[in-house]
């Protein structure tokens, strides 16, 4: 059980407490409440609250706190108590060094999906598909906010013509990965489509032009999604995260279909579930149109990302 911050009232007459008080008595709210981060989730509320960054707010550490900011800030902290994820709280996620928009319910990216951003920008330079013609294609399915694509799209603004066309099952998603695409420029750059993994891009005519194909598709398993973190499971979009009874619905769609639509010599990049680095290379092995597969390594040293070329 833990308890609001004290707010200073009309009536009580209390002294306005310290910007260090307040973030002390919220790191202890949040810490009681099984936050993993309560110190640093109290420091970015109460910024987003005064408006101002953590920098400065180590600066303004004895400053009084105006009543009416500790209150919203005790709102916040509550809701974080409850176990509402900070991106929904403050509407932000940082992604591959870019700011995107966030909004309760859809899927928050995670930092090792930055190695599928990565894994494609190491490789354009050296595919044979992207130097045999003039524009760069790529798909990207079970988008989300879009931060995959976004971020190709503004790592390769320098790279010739490129054209990243996603797809997701939400049009609530969908709605907020155009936001972020025009915020960061490249609204002409990605394309956005709804539906199933390829059922969205089928009347587009792309098939057997594309370069890369690249997914944080859904993988855990069905058994697993009320073991998870309250966080996600109490508030992401279980669409986005569950796949079937072993987690591998998706990536068996995405394996089956991707020789259709890349170019001979095209990239197949995925994001993994811990531990399932082994039977995802499997699924392509059996699938009889690729090459070696390769699988990178998170901080961790979880096989996090597998990357396979068409033969």
């Amino acid at each position: 059980m833990h308890h609001p911050l004290p707010i200073p009232g009309k009536k009580t007459k209390k002294p306005p407490i310290s910007l260090q008080k307040a973030l002390t008595d919220a790191t202890v709210i949040l810490r009681d409440a099984g936050v993993d981060s309560p110190n640093l989730d109290a420091e970015v509320l109460l910024g987003k609250v005064l408006g101002i960054s953590r920098s400065q707010l180590y600066a303004r550490l004895q400053e009084p706190v105006e009543s009416g900011n500790l209150r919203r800030f005790s709102k916040l902290v509550n809701k974080r108590a409850h176990r509402i994820p900070l991106q929904y709280l403050t509407g932000h996620v940082e992604f591959m060094s870019l700011d995107f928009l966030m909004k309760k319910g859809i899927f928050i990216p995670r930092p090792e999906t930055e190695l599928i951003v990565e894994a494609v920008l190491k490789r354009v330079g050296v595919s044979d598909a992207s130097s045999a013609h003039s524009k760069l294609k790529i798909l990207d399915v079970c988008t989300g906010c879009g931060n995959i694509a976004v971020s190709i799209a503004v790592g390769l603004k320098d790279a010739g013509e490129v054209i990243v066309y996603a797809s997701d099952v939400s049009s609530k998603a969908l709605r907020l990965a155009r936001l972020n695409a025009e915020r960061h420029n490249v609204g002409t750059k990605v394309s956005f489509h709804k539906g199933s993994v390829y059922q969205a891009f089928r009347r587009l005519g792309l098939e057997g032009e594309i370069d890369f194909i690249v997914s944080n598709p859904p993988y855990v398993p069905q058994d697993e999604w009320k073991g998870l973190q309250p966080e996600v499971r109490d508030y992401e979009d279980p669409r986005a995260l569950v796949a079937g009874s072993d987690g591998l619905d998706c990536y068996r769609e995405i394996v089956a279909g991707a020789h259709k639509w890349l170019r001979p010599k095209g990239w197949l990049i995925m994001e993994l579930g811990e531990g399932q680095a082994d039977k995802v290379k499997e699924l392509i092995d059996e699938d009889g149109h690729f090459g070696d597969t390769e699988t990178v390594k998170d901080l961790q040293g979880i096989g996090r990302t597998i990357i396979a070329r068409s033969s």
